[in-house]
């Protein structure tokens, strides 16, 4: 590709991070990283104009940039930059809306020039570009935290993956792979009410509650893997969750014996390379 710089957009559930990212060096531009609450339950003017004003920002600190690769939640049709996200507590007022069209007005890039992807893939493709799967052909993503997110690399471009919403057990995947399970798991067990991972990660010493919650994710996690095989060799792991990796680390290897688990690289740095690095592909 002929530019060196693309303005990479991250957008979760309550915020926006936006940096331009030099395609060449695969890092950052110094000065260009913004991070800003946004009101998810807010009108569709508010919220774009929000995000086109954080977007504006980094695009102030780099030269003539006209390239943009957003990271969003689904559900999406990522091609034509319609979203179809509703009943999930956030960015309801976008729903059927054009979001390239709506930005285009907004920043007076051409709205080609506008490429929104799924999440879950940009993180795997950040990690592809610069990360813990550099070099890689084929990999499976997961990310953990408060949702759970899949893609699959194949020669080495990262797929939309849909884990999320396959059945597993007595529910979908994603009632058993997020920060919801732990809560509910926990107090199930002890008849008491937790904040976050974090903290139950904290109590583990305390609390064999704690440590039998962490090993039973492990297996669950295992057990789940084995119905999708066959899976890449190679899984790399990011989103919250994954800081207690260590605590359920053994019956998730255990279980998947010739698997590699890997702990993100990047951390969140990941998904804004990834939603930038598609435009290496793009070319």
């Amino acid at each position: 590709m002929k530019d060196t710089q693309v303005l990479s957009v991250d957008i979760g559930g309550s915020h926006i991070t936006t940096a331009l990212v030099d395609m060449q060096r695969r890092t950052f531009l110094p000065d260009s990283i913004y991070r800003e609450h946004i009101n998810s339950h807010a009108g569709a003017a508010e919220i774009i104009g929000r995000w086109s004003y954080v977007m504006k920002k980094s695009l102030l600190a780099g030269n003539d940039v006209h390239r943009i690769g957003i990271a969003m939640p689904g559900p999406f049709d990522y091609e034509e930059g319609i979203s179809f996200i509703k009943g999930l507590d956030k960015y309801e007022a976008l729903y059927g809306l054009n979001v390239k069209e709506l930005l285009e007005e907004q920043l007076g890039i051409d709205k080609k020039y506008i490429r929104i992807m799924n999440d879950a893939s940009c993180f795997l493709q950040g990690e592809l570009f610069n990360g813990a799967a550099k070099g890689e052909k084929e990999v499976l993503g997961l990310t953990l935290g408060t949702g759970f997110g899949s893609s699959v690399a194949d020669n080495g471009i990262a797929q939309e993956g849909t884990f999320w919403k396959t059945p597993f057990l007595d529910a979908t995947a994603e009632e058993y792979f997020s920060t919801r399970w732990f809560l509910r798991r926990y107090e199930e067990l002890s008849g008491q009410r937790i904040a976050s991972v974090k903290e139950l990660a904290a109590i583990v010493r305390q609390s064999s509650y704690a440590l039998t919650v962490f090993q039973e994710f492990g297996y669950n996690l295992a057990m789940f893997l084995q119905e999708q095989q066959p899976i890449p060799s190679l899984v790399v792991l990011g989103g919250n969750i994954t800081q207690a990796f260590d605590l359920f680390r053994s019956n998730l290897e255990y279980h998947m014996e010739g698997t590699r688990f890997v702990v993100s690289e990047l951390g969140e740095e990941a998904i804004l390379l990834g939603a930038a690095g598609f435009w290496e592909i793009a070319g």
